[in-house]
């Protein structure tokens, strides 16, 4: 009988270690999401420097300059504009992904505990009510 509560004690670790093991991969796969998107960016503002720089040693009159210069920084603005807003989407979807399955893993985790707490109880009431039992039964023999 002490094997059953042993059983269960590990079944209640398992469960626990796969609520873990869930919650760390879906973190994972965010943070995977969000470094892809930063080395994406890095990557795209790289290249626009690059060409940008390619464009202005070719240029000779200071108006196209200027010009150049103007329409680079607005795109570079833009750009980073809307990666931002990407990243602080995936950011919020990271958040709200983390609660949930914290707030999964808690109820799942009680929810095991108190069933594994019941069977435990349950198990030395049972014992309990046989010690009991016997206990009278040797002491009607005695007498």
């Amino acid at each position: 009988m002490a094997n059953l509560n042993f059983d269960d004690m590990r079944e209640l670790g398992k469960q626990q270690f796969d609520i873990v093991s869930s919650a760390t991969n879906s973190t994972a796969k965010g943070l995977r999401a969000i470094a892809a998107e930063a080395t994406d960016y890095s990557r795209q503002s790289f290249d626009n420097s690059r060409a940008f720089f390619e464009k202005l040693l070719r240029v000779q009159k200071l108006d196209d300059i200027i010009q150049l210069q103007s329409e680079f920084a607005r795109t570079t603005y833009g750009d980073f504009i809307a990666r931002a807003s990407k990243v602080g989407e995936l950011c919020s979807n990271l958040a709200r992904e983390a609660f949930v399955t914290a707030q999964n893993a808690s109820e799942a985790a009680a929810k095991s505990a108190s069933e594994t707490t019941d069977k435990a109880l349950s198990e030395v009431q049972h014992q309990s009510e046989q010690f009991v039992s016997r206990t009278e039964s040797a002491a009607k023999q005695q007498r």
